[in-house]
């Protein structure tokens, strides 16, 4: 079922990305290549979060869960927030 893992990750994903940055500013000695792999990670999710957003919206009567999705342009606004260099 589908609804369960829309809310969850409307629930967690602020915090995850929060939890990706943190680690990465902790575990890399060049800050610079952490910055590049965190955003390649967040890239990927970004992708992979619009394959799953616009599948639901193929689903009859998946418009019931519209009001669970994220915008995709609130993912945008969080990864460019995290994956600034400075």
């Amino acid at each position: 079922e589908v609804e369960p893992i829309v809310k969850d990750f409307a629930s967690r994903w602020k915090g995850a990305i929060e939890v990706m940055h943190n680690d990465v500013i902790t575990s890399f000695s060049s800050f610079v290549c952490g910055m590049e792999i965190l955003r390649a990670a967040l890239t990927q999710l970004l992708l992979y979060y619009t394959r799953l957003s616009d599948s639901i919206k193929r689903i009859p009567g998946g418009s019931g869960f519209n009001k669970d999705l994220v915008s995709i342009s609130s993912i945008m606004y969080e990864i460019r927030k995290y994956s600034r260099t400075f």
